[in-house]
């Protein structure tokens, strides 16, 4: 498309966004803020008085004509009337409106034009500002959510518009918030006012602010100063705190003269399921245990079983309990313990998951990435038909990170063999007849050791292409106990706050792994001894330190050179993996082709960016 011309109708336009004149001739008569340069004597001068006495007397009682382009305004017809609004402090201005269509360019800039119109189609608001792709769909989703999966149809689910009492509260809401950031945070900062405001929705949530009045907004505003700190630091966002750090152990001097205080720390879980309807959460009640059992009357623990939408209540009954620390164990709870965090700032809450946007909410996890690297090397060792096979679950952050470890180790001894990759979530689909039709006799399933596991498949297995008979090799242990020992440990001395002021402007996620005792690999008794040798050799410099495996050359499946030799990925480069290395047959399914019901976890953490591909168009 060469650009062209659409006309939008009458409508209000902010004048802060009239930047300009599209009549040559009007450059003389105005300065670049519409304040007139004639003098009061000439004809101009004469007219313009005139027309302010009209207008304090009546208003501006005719449209204005003006040409938007690029969320900017330039008047065609209606200088005066413009001039004369902006003298008088007006807001906004009755116009016609005929939109400029830019040429396509491969820029941020035009992407993020694209999305604001279809913003502009839905919201009928031109206000807001962006600079980053993606953020007027969260926007959307923000203020009126909807399924981001594909419709029946198989075509992209579309918003309705808005109607005028959403748009007169989204307005309200915004001037109020646009106001006092600029005035009072904004000095400070590069964070633009849209940018800074999408932050602000998407930790209280649009429902849970849009009724209160402006000073109750600013008092939501101020509460998360700090946020818009980290929102503004893109060079260094995010801390990963990789294992417990010596500030985070030593006991306060305070702590050693005065006796310790004889009150019990209440501990409570949020779980997304019951122990023994999940793996996952059978995991965390272990870890949980492991405390009880650690600290004994030091500390109290519960547990609450609630999906996402209930936490919020589960949270608000365990602190009326008096629980102190709470963590929510799944990545569907983290906007909900970011608004609990920030409305109860007393009450350390930690979010299970590696979303990391947040300084009032810690997040943590494990480097499961590490084990899956041993467990590869043992694959490649064992191979007689150089097929691996791999089940994945969720397309989320983290997974992608896993699937390539897996397929460097086993690459890294057997340069010959595939690695192929199928996904447990996606609807309609049995990975396991995919792997038996390519002859594949190694499998790596879930990562979990859990409760069920001598029900089903875990870790590393084999499997007897003749009877397709399984048994088991190695698998990854994931030690939550370990972690929840040491962050509990850290708030019960008191040198909790340690690790929050060594990284003021920047959010703090535990990422913990085979150095601090988190992570393992469990080897099956029927395993040679020989065959042990190499990755527990492995295992032990990964521990240590000496060996990462993300290290280069890396390349990914369509040889392009991710990793130069010499270098390393960075954590922040795993945990946001979004492509696969070469040597894996497969790829990285969208949210809209899994089974109904895993869709709600993937979308919180899923890799794929909701930049608006399907929503905005």
């Amino acid at each position: 498309e060469d650009g062209g011309q659409v006309p939008l109708g009458q409508m209000e336009i902010p004048l802060s966004l009239v930047v300009g004149t599209a009549q040559a001739d009007r450059l003389k008569a105005f300065a670049s803020n519409f304040m007139p340069l004639l003098d009061y004597e000439t004809e101009f001068g004469s007219k313009w008085s005139l027309l302010c006495d009209s207008v304090r007397e009546v208003g501006v009682n005719e449209p204005i004509v003006v040409y938007e382009y690029k969320q900017r305004f330039y008047v065609a017809e209606g200088n005066k009337r413009v001039s004369v609004s902006k003298f008088f402090g007006a807001v906004s201005i009755l116009a016609v409106v005929t939109r400029i269509i830019p040429k396509p360019e491969d820029t941020d800039a035009y992407r993020v034009y694209s999305e604001f119109t279809a913003f502009h189609r839905i919201s009928g608001i031109y206000e807001i500002e962006m600079k980053h792709p993606g953020s007027f769909t969260r926007l959307l989703q923000a203020i009126k959510p909807v399924e981001l999966p594909d419709d029946a149809d198989g075509k992209p689910v579309q918003p309705e518009p808005w109607d005028d009492d959403l748009r007169r509260d989204v307005k309200f809401v915004y001037s109020v918030f646009a106001e006092y950031y600029k005035n009072k945070i904004a000095k400070t900062l590069s964070v633009e006012p849209g940018e800074a405001f999408l932050h602000f929705l998407e930790i209280y949530g649009y429902e849970q602010i849009h009724s209160l009045s402006s000073a109750e907004l600013q008092q939501r505003i101020e509460r998360i100063r700090g946020e818009f700190r980290v929102l503004g630091n893109e060079v260094d966002p995010t801390s990963h705190i990789l294992d417990p750090t010596e500030g985070s152990q030593k006991i306060p001097l305070s702590k050693m003269i005065l006796p310790s205080s004889p009150e019990t720390l209440k501990i409570a879980f949020l779980y997304p399921k019951e122990p023994d309807e999940s793996n996952w959460v059978y995991n965390h009640e272990h870890g949980r245990q492991h405390i009880q059992r650690a600290f004994g009357d030091q500390i109290a623990t519960t547990y609450y079983v609630c999906p996402a939408e209930d936490a919020e209540e589960k949270i608000i009954e365990a602190i009326a309990n008096g629980c102190r620390l709470i963590f929510t164990t799944s990545p569907v709870y983290h906007p909900v313990s970011m608004r609990m965090a920030v409305e109860n700032p007393d009450i350390i809450i930690l979010n299970c998951s590696v979303n990391t946007a947040y300084q009032q909410l810690r997040t943590y996890y494990l480097r499961t990435y590490e084990a899956k690297f041993i467990t590869g090397i043992i694959a490649g060792i064992m191979t007689e038909t150089k097929r691996v096979g791999y089940i994945a679950d969720y397309p989320v952050l983290g997974i992608p990170a896993s699937i390539a470890a897996f397929t460097l180790g086993v690459k890294m001894v057997n340069p010959l063999a595939t690695v192929f990759l199928d996904w447990s979530t996606l609807e309609d689909h049995d990975p396991i007849e995919y792997f038996r039709d390519m002859q594949i006799d190694l499998i790596s399933d879930r990562d979990i050791n859990a409760k069920l596991s001598k029900e089903t498949d875990f870790g590393l297995h084999g499997i007897c292409i003749d009877d397709h008979n399984s048994f088991p090799i190695a698998a990854p242990v994931l030690n939550w106990g370990s972690l929840y020992e040491d962050l509990v440990r850290s708030v019960l001395i008191g040198a909790w706050k340690s690790d929050a002021n060594q990284n003021e402007t920047r959010a703090l996620n535990y990422y913990w792994g085979m150095s601090s005792g988190a992570i393992g690999v469990k080897y099956a008794s029927s395993l040679p001894k020989d065959l042990q040798k190499l990755p527990r050799m492995v295992q032990e410099q990964i521990r240590l330190g000496n060996f990462k495996p993300f290290g280069g050359p890396i390349y990914d499946q369509n040889g392009k050179c991710r990793v130069e030799d010499g270098q390393e990925l960075t954590t922040d480069e795993i945990i946001g993996l979004d492509w696969l290395p070469h040597g894996v047959e497969g790829r990285l399914p969208e949210i809209s082709e899994l089974a109904p019901q895993f869709r709600e976890f993937a979308k919180w953490h899923s890799i794929h960016k909701q930049d608006g591909a399907g929503l905005l168009k």
